[in-house]
């Protein structure tokens, strides 16, 4: 991105946090730790300021970010009865749905902030700071607040929520998205008071006893296809029940497979009670933010994902596979 559009965008975001007074911000749901740790900053970061937030989350958060600072000041669930916000910031939201059902929100508000680093993501907001070759939501906000004038930097918590972020969206520095931005960022975020001990305590060597069991279902259900290129998961509402689990209890899963030598592509496929949904990741070769689209999903060339409703779960397998299989097949 250019540097002289990323200075006068941010310019803009600060002159809004400047003329607002009630913000709404918000995450995309079933948030993971870049979209809540860039809501609980940002809600920080207002509050410091002398500014009204209201932090907005749904369906629920993971057990694995409840450690989170300032978690006690995101509303899971609860949209204001009254919604009169002259500011609204959507972080890490491709578009204006992912957030939820916010219409009653957006409609009445004076300035939409969005700020995203998807590769494909609408420019819905009167403000769009979309930088797709940020690694993370958290790596933006961090520049951001590089780039305000009175040299406010992030507090020991705001460093925490955004490094989680930050973390987890290059999957403990592994991904190709691990830039020398992302690691500059996570260098000043540590030397800012990160708690990377705690972060990667709970969130990499904590797994609760339903987790374990149900990864083991997922692995020893794991097929191969099309010359070992396509690893394919498929969980059922049975296997939910069988454990006591829930689809929100998967991550983690889907990288799995990824592990296996000539492994392209890797997908995981979860039957909800009112949908299916499915992870895919990819290993080098394919880009399956492609594959996504074609189902009206999204994301990252290495990671990305789609819901699909009205269809049963073998539909969508079987498509699924013969798209991938289309990818796949000219991989040497």
């Amino acid at each position: 991105m250019n540097q002289q559009i990323r200075e006068t965008t941010f310019a803009s975001i600060w002159q809004a946090i400047k003329d607002g007074k009630n913000f709404f911000i918000a995450g995309h749901q079933n948030p993971d730790g870049d979209s809540l740790g860039c809501t609980l900053t940002m809600v920080s970061l207002l509050s410091r300021l002398g500014k009204n937030p209201y932090a907005y989350a749904t369906p629920a958060i993971g057990a694995d970010l409840q450690f989170l600072p300032g978690l006690n000041n995101i509303h899971v669930n609860q949209l204001p009865q009254n919604p009169a916000f002259d500011t609204v910031i959507l972080l890490e939201c491709s578009d204006r749905t992912r957030g939820g059902d916010l219409e009653s929100v957006l409609k009445n508000a004076k300035t939409i902030i969005n700020i995203d680093h998807h590769l494909i993501s609408d420019e819905y907001g009167h403000i769009n700071y979309i930088d797709s070759s940020a690694s993370s939501t958290a790596e933006i906000i961090f520049q951001l607040f590089e780039a305000n004038e009175e040299g406010l930097l992030p507090s020991p918590d705001e460093a925490t929520c955004l490094y989680t972020g930050l973390e987890t969206d290059t999957g403990r520095f592994l991904h190709s998205n691990t830039t020398a931005e992302a690691l500059r960022v996570a260098s000043a975020l540590v030397a800012l008071g990160a708690d990377i001990a705690q972060i990667n305590q709970v969130i990499y060597f904590t797994k609760p006893y339903i987790e374990l069991k149900l990864l083991g279902r997922a692995l020893e259900k794991m097929e191969l296809r099309f010359d070992n290129k396509y690893s394919q998961i498929v969980l059922t509402r049975r296997d939910f029940e069988a454990l006591g689990a829930t689809p929100a209890q998967t991550q983690g899963i889907v990288s799995q497979p990824t592990m296996i030598p000539g492994v392209e592509v890797s997908a995981l496929i979860k039957e909800e009670a009112d949908k299916v949904s499915v992870n895919l990741r990819a290993r080098n070769a394919v880009d399956v933010s492609q594959i996504a689209q074609k189902f009206g999903g999204g994301g990252h060339a290495r990671a990305s994902g789609f819901k699909v409703t009205g269809k049963p779960l073998e539909d969508v397998t079987s498509e699924l596979a013969e798209v991938v299989k289309n990818v796949v097949k000219e991989i040497r």
